[in-house]
Order: structure tokens, then sequence, then C-alpha cells
């Protein structure tokens, strides 16, 4: 039976009138959505003009009360979003296989964050090399460090880019 034909309904015996087909099958309509607070006045009249919009909240110097950010922008989470978004970049240039730009988002990212706080330099820098200069010399560099660091969250960039994706 093709879906776009109507199903064939057996005929009823002689003198009986034929069964109604059942209903077919209905979706539950949607939850009812929280309605909307109500105005804050009755709206206006034929004729009449619109009530003016009620004010801000007022502040205690007088001013209108404007809304605080969930929290405050700190230094430190400023530069904890600065260290974000180099490594964001850095693993935007492993997927393209910059080893160029990897380096110099590299010399940024040492700059910036001396102390390494996250202890990724080193990872970026071997799959820099491997991308840039590869062969035996990077290939055991890589080798070296995805043995040594196996917590590292780049330890599997540096099998995929260094060891042929072990």
């Amino acid at each position: 039976m093709n879906r776009n034909e109507p199903p064939v309904i057996a005929s009823a015996p002689p003198g009986e009138p034929p069964e109604p087909p059942a209903p077919a099958p209905t979706r539950s309509a949607p939850p009812p959505r929280a309605a909307a607070a109500p105005p804050a006045s009755a709206p206006p009249a034929p004729g009449e003009a619109p009530a003016p919009p009620s004010p801000s909240p007022a502040s205690e110097d007088g001013g209108t009360e404007e809304l605080r950010p969930s929290h405050p922008l700190t230094p430190r989470h400023a530069r904890i979003q600065r260290e974000n978004n180099l490594i964001g970049a850095l693993e935007g240039a492993m997927d393209v296989r910059d080893g160029p730009g990897i380096r110099h988002l590299l010399q940024q990212y040492r700059s910036e964050f001396p102390e390494d706080p996250s202890q990724m330099q080193e990872g970026y820098g071997v799959v820099g090399e491997c991308l840039e200069h590869p062969g035996p010399e990077s290939t055991a560099a890589g080798q070296k460090y995805y043995d040594r660091e196996r917590g590292s969250t780049l330890r599997r960039f540096v099998a995929r880019y260094c060891l042929g994706g072990l």
C-alpha cells in the first residue's frame, strides 16, 4: 500500500450499516505556556491617548537602576579568558596543520603566560615541530612526550600529528 492512498475498509454484510473508521491518533497539545504578565493598566478606550510608559526603578541617587552582570569581570577572569583564546587559536592552527602558525601563537602564549599554568606549552611545541619539520627527530620527540606526559590533554594531538595517529 502506498503511504498516500487511503486505507481500504472491508464492507459490512448487506443490511448492516458500515462501521465508521477509527479516529486518527492525535498529537497531544503542547504544555501551556506561562501567561505573560498582565498589563499595568487597561488599554485605552477608542479616542483616548495611551498611558505613558511606567518609569524604570529609581536608585537612591535619582538615576535609573542598571542591571549588574551576574559576576564581575575581574583581571583574573580576563587573564583566564585570554589563555582560553590562545589555546583555542593553537588548536585551530593544529586543525589546519599550520606549524608556523602554532610556533607564532606559542611564542605569544609563552610571553603572556611564562609560568605555563596549564602545562601545555611543551606539547604545543612538540606538535608544531612535527608539523613544521616532519622526520625522525620530531617523531622521537613526540614519542618521548607521549610516553612521559600520560595525563596531558595534548597527548592525543601528539599521537595524531607526530606518531601517525596511534
